[in-house]
């Protein structure tokens, strides 16, 4: 039998975890890349060494040539997206080499977030008001007609992590959010050509995070997921919790999260979705066909003795086990909290003693992205602003909110970090 191989398009962010893991099953990658070159946000998280060959994709003929010299003798296996960015060139690469994916006639439904809301109501689900437009006079018009109200939320058709999320009181914001937007190039590393509105949805916002096999889903982890909204900013995450699988919350929003992956056609692969549970029941904000991005996986697999990146590669290389987890949920046995950390200041630090206050936290896991003495780090607007991640576990849930307590403590106070050249929020 010929060596197999995993194929990887765009291994950035948690994505860069999947070759490492298909290596220690003694299975080989290659990384495509979507695009001429890596987008700035995502170039830190980029592993190269971890492939056997790397391709940067100009057409397929030209891929999948590149990709059979690169195995020799050997055969693709699998293909999966690591970021919002390969999602549609995984498509249709799977396609072409005849494996296990999600069909390219609705790729773009899984990527464009107006596409997406029009699948979610053409099978009777629901989702917000939406418009798709390249004029401002239009969403202008849009937004005062209908009785939709205010805020009216704007943001690219094809992005990820809060980038350009602007909820809009009036029509002058309106315009300023749009004039911000269109024509620029988004964190993705493609020029909005046009842009994005929807009606708010009011509630309390969750992760519904999966993985499908041969169009069964599995719930791999369910968070709360909060947020702040700050002047002058996006809607900035906050922290995330871990819930349990199980509960009345969480059974309308998987039995509702099952629809929108039917709708949606993600039939195969890890899915990282956001929902709100809104007075009318939940209403999905969008849905990735893809790992959740930015995340330390090892305290999830603490509490529940898996990851969504760990159960994504057991369903490529052992699918039995992984349908045998279809019919039981996940255990929840540790309770964790992922702190997005927030800086009102832009400067180049000069300090990060603070961090050591963190890291005595009695329920510290672990954190990633923080800055060294030297860096500069911008005030937060965004997940790709936020100055690192820090990750608590305890089984006492108080623990957690105490220590989550004082970390925003020691940013109010700036002890955090000591930033040269700040300019205050």
């Amino acid at each position: 039998m010929s060596q197999p191989f995993a194929v990887i398009v765009d291994a950035y962010s948690t994505g860069a975890e999947l070759a490492p893991k298909f290596s220690a099953r003694g299975i080989p990658s290659i990384h495509i890349q979507s695009a001429t070159s890596v987008p700035p946000s995502y170039v830190p998280s980029f592993q190269p060494d971890s492939f056997a060959a790397s391709i940067v994709y100009r057409n397929l003929d030209d891929c999948v040539s590149q990709l059979a010299a690169a195995m020799g003798g050997g055969h693709a296996g699998w293909v999966m997206a690591g970021a919002e960015t390969g999602v549609e060139l995984a498509d249709l690469l799977a396609a072409e080499l005849g494996l296990d994916g999600n069909p390219v006639a609705s790729s773009r439904r899984r990527r464009d977030k107006y596409e997406m809301a029009s699948a979610l109501r053409g099978a009777g689900l629901a989702a917000a008001d939406s418009l798709r437009t390249d004029d401002v006079e239009v969403l202008l018009q849009w937004a005062d007609g209908g009785r939709r109200g205010w805020p009216i939320v704007v943001k690219p058709l094809a992005s990820a992590g809060s980038d350009h999320v602007f909820f809009c009181v009036n029509s002058g914001q309106l315009r300023a959010a749009f004039d911000s937007m269109i024509g620029k190039r988004n964190r993705m590393g493609a020029v909005n050509e046009e842009v994005l509105a929807q009606t708010f949805l009011a509630g309390t916002q969750y992760v519904v995070n999966s993985v499908s096999i041969g169009g069964r889903h599995y719930f791999s982890d369910i968070w709360i997921d909060r947020r702040k909204t700050l002047s002058g900013a996006s809607n900035l995450y906050d922290c995330e919790e871990l819930l349990p699988a199980v509960g009345p919350l969480q059974d309308s929003l998987t039995a509702y999260m099952r629809r929108v992956l039917d709708a949606l056609e993600v039939r195969n692969g890890p899915a990282h979705s956001e929902v709100m549970m809104t007075e009318r029941g939940p209403v999905l904000v969008e849905t990735g066909a893809r790992l959740q991005g930015s995340m330390l996986e090892q305290p999830v697999i603490d509490a529940l003795g898996a990851s969504q990146v760990t159960l994504a590669i057991e369903r490529c290389c052992d699918p039995e086990a992984f349908t045998r987890r279809l019919a039981a949920p996940y255990v929840l046995n540790r309770h964790v909290m992922c702190v997005a950390l927030i800086s009102d200041q832009s400067g180049t630090v000069e300090d990060i003693s603070g961090l050591r206050a963190i890291r005595e936290l009695p329920s510290y896991a672990c954190h990633f992205h923080t800055p060294e003495v030297g860096d500069r780090i911008m005030r937060t607007t965004d997940l790709f602003s936020i100055p690192g991640v820090v990750y608590l576990t305890h089984a006492d849930q108080n623990v957690l909110r105490r220590d989550y307590e004082t970390i925003r403590g020691l940013e109010r106070d700036r002890r955090l970090f000591a930033v040269r050249q700040a300019e205050a929020a």
